[in-house]
Parts: structure tokens; sequence; C-alpha cells
């Protein structure tokens, strides 16, 4: 499954793991983290690393899990799906970090 097919088909969960992430991860590293987790396959991006010795499984679960608590400031549901859906749309996505 490619980046793109995950971002597709799993909008609403790629934003969640945005937020849960603070708006460290991208659209694409969100979805290169979804697709590990769902092969339980290690990650090796330096937040699923230094935060879940490299299980992507634990990320995407603790994103789904808070799901209702990404509010506020960096951790904007809301903000995160609009930067999925403009991705989404054709556009370039962010290149280092979400909220930046």
């Amino acid at each position: 499954m490619t980046l793109e097919q995950v971002r597709i088909r799993w909008p609403r969960v790629t934003a969640h793991l945005i937020a849960e992430s603070l708006g460290y991860a991208t659209p694409d590293k969100a979805a290169y983290i979804i697709r590990d987790g769902l092969l339980r396959e290690r990650n090796w991006c330096e937040w699923i690393d230094a935060c879940y010795q490299g299980d992507a499984r634990r990320a995407l679960q603790n994103a789904i899990r808070n799901r209702h608590h990404h509010t506020g400031y960096m951790a904007d549901y809301r903000q995160a799906l609009a930067i999925v859906q403009h991705v989404h749309a054709g556009n370039r996505g962010p290149d280092l970090a979400s909220w930046f």
C-alpha cells in the first residue's frame, strides 16, 4: 500500500496522528507510520523511535485512543485534517512538520 493510498483510505486517522505528534508528522510521515503500524513493522522516524522505541503500532493506537483530546495549540485535529485535505487536492504538503 502506498502512502497516498493510506492517506486516501484513512484521512481522519492520518490527521489524528499529526495531532498526536503535535504537528511533527507531515501527512506523508503520518501515512508511513500508519502503514508500518498496520504491518507491525518498526518505524525509524525520530518521534516514533524516541517515544515508542520504534513501535509504530503503539503510536497509531495512541492516536486513535486520544482522538477526543486533539484540540488546542499544537494538537488541533481540524487543522491537521485541513492539511491532509490540502494534500489530497493535489497540493504540495509540508516538508518538515505540519505546523510550519
